[in-house]
């Protein structure tokens, strides 16, 4: 039986962090069932959603294209948030908040990287939740989540179906931990080697709390 292929729809929005996007996007792109005699079959599909298709503008600078408009986006299986400086005006932004909590209620999977997840509590989606975030930022986010059950010493946290993670590598670390809970620990191996990344697979092992 062919392994299933999940989708995964990763939200730009002006100032997110390329790293957090883009670690996970490397992560999930490496992930692969061998194939004996023929090319191998890849896990994961990658698109990107913004409130509008079209280039967005990084915090470092490089634009990434959106594939689609989180109106017209389709429900994917998977929904990463990023962080990035654009989250301080995001979280005042009512229609990228409304757009993110539908998509997230469409995922099966919804995921966050560093202050990705002060979007998500801000629009209370992850009320009741156990959760973490940046610890740089740690005081900012929290306060967008008063419902939350913040865990402070934390790479990443899993709380059913929504997973969040630390600052910005610690995407990559989670977006493995996915991999591994989806497909097995040798498909995230797979995938680090693919990658040349030492994976930090404890999700308490937070040395920057």
């Amino acid at each position: 039986m062919a392994p299933r292929t999940y989708s995964a729809g990763v939200v730009l929005f002006e100032g997110f962090t390329v790293l957090d996007a883009y670690g996970p996007i490397q992560a999930f792109w490496a992930a692969f069932e061998p194939n004996p005699g023929g090319p191998p079959t890849r896990l994961y599909t990658i698109s990107t959603v913004a409130l509008q298709a079209g280039p967005v503008k990084s915090g470092e600078g490089p634009v990434t294209v959106a594939d689609y408009g989180l109106d017209n986006a389709p429900a994917f299986d998977i929904l990463l948030i990023p962080g990035g400086g654009g989250t301080r005006p995001g979280v005042n932004n009512e229609e990228l908040l409304a757009g993110i909590i539908a998509a997230a209620a469409k995922a099966e999977y919804v995921t966050t990287v560093c202050t990705g997840a002060a979007l998500l509590a801000r629009g209370g989606g992850l009320d009741g939740r156990r959760a973490t975030s940046n610890k740089m930022a740690w005081e900012w986010v929290t306060s967008q989540g008063p419902a939350v059950e913040w865990v402070r010493r934390a790479r990443w946290v899993e709380d059913g179906n929504v997973v969040t993670s630390s600052g910005v590598s610690a995407g990559i670390d989670m977006a493995l931990g996915v991999i591994a809970r989806l497909h097995g620990v040798e498909a995230a191996e797979r995938s680090a080697k693919l990658m040349e990344y030492i994976w930090n697979r404890d999700p308490d092992n937070d040395p920057f709390v």
